[in-house]
């Protein structure tokens, strides 16, 4: 029994039909910037240009930022070492990005980091020449917090009562103590629990705010791994990227370029998940995260009548905060970033931004879908395979499995369908050799195709016949339940760190080993 088992991220339900044909380097009516190897992105790194003074803003803000939220950097730390790095001309970002989900949140915010070690590592150990520094990206300036404000511990929600409205990197963590105190006592009373609400203990605390909290968490977990953790929410950083936000809000680059490759991409079958307005960009006041939107084509404060002009917005510019398609051209403004690790979601809409990117005269990093892990005990693994079933076959639907196990029984039912689809292939001839013998009545053709849709609808209506009686099958009822529990539902976005703290080892053990889909099995 091996310990784990990859498959192609394509290969599995949780990929939109856009990224799925993406990545396999399909036609999707647009330009499509896949870069399938690490010697791509070496090729990118020799027109990746990022002069000595963003350079050398960014290394000061990097140290400002872990600096005020009170964690010391060794000299000899290999995060420091990271951050002074971006001096060199030749030290690039491999950068991923997250909401920052209290506790952590759900499984896959660590296994997308743990995605971007893996490539890191991988590209470094190739290259000898340029060096790839990993960076996380905090979505501080987010206001939607409830969909960070809550954990699932033992199918019960628990869930912070902080006030809405403010980026959430800047709300205070009061009240978090005593919902790891609620979390703490549900838990089961095990070592690793133990070690985990210490820590969660140890960085949110009343006096800091969310973003503080979440960035000295994660470099206590990921500091050796040398994570380098960015907080966009920053005024040196921004006035690094007024020129492009100015020229963006003038020409409205996006509201054209962006919207014209969503219709590209819509003539081919997609549907686009963002829609660009004429201004996509928020406003940061007064504890609130205020949506920016034209009106009589002067710039306005949400659904109120107060205007800003250009001039006010470059004048307070660390009040502007990107929307989610021009958080990327923030990122990429302030980075010297060679690729980006997103989900599905994240995938698409990053594919319609790349005509903006050529007139902003930014450059398009490698786009590749984060790693996705499953995790099964041998216990399921075994049972799977007793009855002959291999546990990628748990990705289809049931009706199908119902057909293989068939199969595999050799069951009286199975053998009815074999003689159906014969029945099906017999008609399907004739009307081949009505063809040729160029029969041209058109009542002999439609009767052919009644008894066709007639045969179709036996085989659906068998099919349906033995999914019922299937549930009966205590082999499949077992088989069925676990497909539900572990293969329908995303089990890294259903289970949360607080309720499994062992996934963290886990997870951390391999992520060198890991590929687009892991499946792991533990006991």
């Amino acid at each position: 029994m091996i310990e784990n088992e990859y498959i192609p991220i394509t290969e599995t339900p949780y990929v939109s039909k856009l990224a799925k044909d993406y990545l396999l380097g399909k036609d999707i009516g647009i330009n499509n910037p896949l870069v399938t190897d690490y010697e791509g992105i070496l090729e990118l790194a020799k027109v990746r240009n990022f002069s000595e003074t963003s350079r050398n803003t960014l290394v000061k803000a990097l140290l400002n930022q872990y600096d005020q939220d009170g964690i010391p950097l060794g000299k000899n730390s290999k995060v420091y070492q990271n951050i002074i790095s971006f001096k060199e001309s030749n030290t690039f970002s491999f950068t991923t990005g997250q909401q920052i989900h209290i506790f952590l949140g759900p499984l896959f915010f660590i296994y997308k980091i743990q995605s971007l070690l893996r490539h890191v590592k991988n590209f470094n150990a190739l290259s000898n020449t340029i060096k790839a520094v990993p960076v996380f990206w905090m979505a501080s300036e987010d206001h939607d917090l409830e969909e960070i404000n809550f954990v699932k511990l033992y199918g019960e929600k628990y869930t912070w009562e902080a006030e809405s409205g403010d980026a959430v990197g800047r709300i205070r963590c009061e009240g978090l103590p005593e919902l790891i105190d609620r979390l703490e006592n549900r838990a089961d009373k095990t070592e690793e629990n133990k070690k985990l609400y210490s820590l969660f203990r140890k960085y949110y605390t009343n006096d800091k705010a969310l973003a503080a909290a979440s960035r000295g968490l994660l470099n206590e977990i990921f500091g050796e791994e040398g994570l380098v953790i960015i907080d966009p929410d920053d005024k040196i950083l921004k006035k690094s990227f007024s020129g492009i936000a100015k020229k963006e809000i003038e020409e409205k680059i996006l509201f054209n370029s962006y919207n014209e490759q969503n219709r590209l991409l819509k003539r081919h079958g997609f549907e686009p998940r963002v829609k660009a307005q004429e201004i996509n960009f928020f406003w940061l006041e007064n504890s609130k995260r205020i949506k920016l939107k034209v009106k009589n084509e002067k710039i306005v404060k949400g659904d109120s009548e107060e205007e800003l002009s250009i001039d006010q917005i470059l004048t307070k510019i660390e009040n502007l905060s990107p929307n989610v398609i021009t958080r990327p051209l923030y990122q990429e403004t302030i980075l010297p970033n060679l690729l980006y690790l997103g989900g599905a979601a994240e995938v698409e809409y990053w594919l319609s931004l790349q005509d903006a990117f050529k007139m902003l005269g930014l450059k398009y990093p490698a786009l590749i879908q984060r790693d996705s892990v499953m995790q099964l005990s041998i216990k399921n693994i075994d049972f799977i395979e007793k009855i002959g079933f291999d546990w990628k076959q748990l990705f289809k639907k049931e009706s199908d499995l119902v057909d293989d196990y068939q199969k595999i029984s050799n069951t009286n039912s199975f053998v009815l369908k074999e003689k159906v689809n014969i029945i099906q292939a017999n008609v399907k001839h004739l009307g081949d050799q009505f063809t040729l013998n160029e029969i041209k009545s058109g009542l002999v053709f439609k009767e052919l195709h009644e008894l066709q849709k007639g045969i179709t609808r036996l085989t659906n209506l068998l099919s349906e016949e033995e999914l019922k009686r299937s549930m009966e099958n205590p082999v499949l009822k077992k088989l069925f339940k676990l497909k539900e529990r572990s293969f329908d539902t995303r089990q890294e976005r259903e289970i949360y760190l607080v309720a499994d703290p062992d996934k963290l080892t886990l997870a951390l053990s391999s992520y060198v080993k890991c590929s687009s889909f892991l499946i792991k099995i533990i006991l």
